[in-house]
């Protein structure tokens, strides 16, 4: 193409590969090529987004922010005394106003992978936004089909731009004021293409109303240009995103900044397409590679495959199964990951009626697939008198019902375990990010909140009904009732539950932590936010 400038972005100084074919998005074949010189060469530019979303084993920006949300929420009670390279202290303790994120953790990590994101999509964007404000093809020769699908690759490229930014705002902002004015600033919000290292020092900081004013527009703009369909080529066919992926996410972000009645239209959308339903247990949005299908439920999933080195192991910090556990986990292929600290609350267990006061099993969790499925109960600790090699199928009985690994741990514990469960190959299984069952949930307290509880019960009992419990009636339902739902299904995804709680402008509680010394997090949450990395604020002139 000789009309626009061709980029040669700084991005290829950190990334060095990207898939390219048929492949599956975190599967590296070669060199991604700059500057771009076909649509062809264009794909490999599309890709790099959604394998800088799995950043590196301990940095993914999508782990290490489920490992906060959930760490920090009331749903997490900390096993003290398991020590490892995490934020576990920090997290829990709630220190978000005077940690600095000064070393390699996590949260460091996924910030650096956040702005990558950021350029990969800003160079090709630039170069197709140029092509057309000057009324040219992008590049030269191209055909009909040529031109439909680079109108695709800007939709999903607009799409991560505003996931990455997402994230972002999630964690190193205060979360967005309905009745305030938003004005503060806290990082930099890139919307153009900075060619050259010193360019990248010197941004400007945006105010959190800029954030969110380009998130809703660049997702809007997806929405606008991202076909309904999904490329049927792909290994992991639902791993790149949509039009409806894009309008799941705007209602996500909708809720969460209270503008309801917004959210709900997006849902709706995407609940009336037909595409999407919960037929499939709950299990399965967790247990399958790229290539082996996918639920009927996931509206957007990160698929890897059975070769990739690009899994994410922060959940095995707030879950039971390790990544190690490579054949999908319980059975005799479980692994109890030595450095996992995070269970769910007492406080939290009792209020959803999964364990009673003397530590039994609830009535709520005798018939819930969700309880049997994606959490596991483990009792006391009882060392294993077994032998894996002589009395295997005792051995791991044992190891599926009792704490094996710490003494002190003199009570039973109800466990995340939605990850790692691929029966191939546990490490490389999917991860749920945007699945129907959460539209409904948002869609059921909405319909309350406005006084429908017909609606809100009718959503509820869909997701309900999946984890086959009884309905509830209309007349009964409750938003506490709905709050437990989301907690059962949602829990450990994405820092669900303290986003729920804001969406909703509620305290967020302290769960099983001492009341002398915790409070709850009340709205406005103005303070509620982590310190920009230390390195980001010595390199960057827009922090000084």
């Amino acid at each position: 193409m000789n009309k626009i400038l061709k980029y040669t972005c700084i991005i290829c100084l950190f990334i060095t590969e990207v898939s390219c074919g048929n492949e599956g998005f975190f599967e590296l074949q070669r060199p991604n090529q700059y500057p771009w010189a076909s649509v062809e060469e264009l794909e490999l530019a599309v890709r790099q987004p959604y394998l800088l979303t799995m950043g590196s084993a301990w940095g993914s920006p999508v782990g290490a922010l489920c490992l906060r949300g959930f760490a920090e929420s009331d749903l997490a009670q900390y096993l003290k005394g398991i020590t490892g390279a995490s934020y576990y202290y920090e997290y829990y303790n709630r220190l978000w106003e005077t940690t600095v994120l000064s070393d390699t953790k996590e949260l460091e990590t996924g910030f650096e992978y956040l702005y990558q994101i950021s350029t990969a999509t800003n160079a090709p964007l630039q170069l197709i936004n140029e092509a057309e404000e000057a009324g040219v093809d992008v590049f030269d020769n191209m055909t009909e089909t040529d031109r439909s699908t680079v109108k695709r690759y800007k939709g999903e490229l607009l799409f991560m731009r505003a996931f990455c930014y997402w994230y972002l705002a999630r964690t190193w902002a205060p979360p967005y004021n309905p009745e305030g004015s938003n004005d503060t600033k806290h990082f930099i919000l890139r919307r153009n293409y900075v060619n050259g290292a010193n360019e990248l020092k010197e941004g400007e900081l945006a105010t959190v109303e800029e954030v969110y004013a380009s998130i809703i527009q660049d997702l809007k703009d997806a929405i606008e240009v991202l076909p309904t369909s999904y490329i049927s080529t792909e290994n992991g066919q639902r791993s790149r995103v949509n039009k409806f992926a894009a309008q799941a996410m705007l209602a996500k972000v909708y809720f969460y900044m209270s503008k309801y009645d917004l959210a709900e239209e997006q849902i709706n959308d995407v609940v009336n397409s037909g595409m999407y339903n919960l037929n499939d247990d709950p299990l399965e949005a967790f247990n399958r590679i790229s290539g082996e299908g996918y639920s009927n439920e996931i509206i957007w999933e990160i698929a890897l495959n059975s070769t990739s080195n690009k899994f994410d192991r922060n959940p095995s910090i707030f879950s039971k199964n390790n990544y190690t556990a490579n054949g999908g986990g319980r059975g005799t292929k479980w692994n109890h990951c030595s450095w996992s600290c995070f269970t769910l609350s007492y406080k939290i267990l009792k209020q959803i009626g999964w364990m009673n006061e003397d530590f039994s099993i609830g009535s709520e969790a005798q018939n819930d697939k969700r309880y049997t499925q994606t959490f596991i109960r483990l009792e006391a600790y009882k060392e294993n008198p077994y032998s894996s090699t002589d009395n295997p199928a005792e051995y791991y009985e044992h190891l599926n019902t009792y704490e094996t690994r710490y003494s002190t741990i003199t009570t039973p514990h109800v466990w995340l375990d939605k990850y790692f469960r691929a029966p191939t190959s546990g490490r490389r299984s999917n991860k749920a990010m945007l699945r129907l069952a959460d539209l409904y949930l948002i869609r059921s307290i909405i319909r309350f909140n406005d006084g429908d509880k017909a609606g809100a019960a009718e959503d509820l009992n869909i997701v309900r009904k999946r984890a086959g419990l009884d309905n509830i009636d209309a007349s009964s339902i409750t938003e506490l009732k709905i709050e437990n739902e989301r907690i059962k299904e949602m829990a450990g995804e994405h820092a669900d539950r303290i986003y729920w709680l804001i969406a909703l402008r509620k305290p967020i509680g302290i769960g099983d932590r001492d009341p002398s010394m915790f409070s709850p997090i009340n709205p406005p949450y103005s303070n509620y936010y982590w310190q920009i990395p230390l390195l980001e604020q010595q390199q960057n002139q827009a922090y000084n």
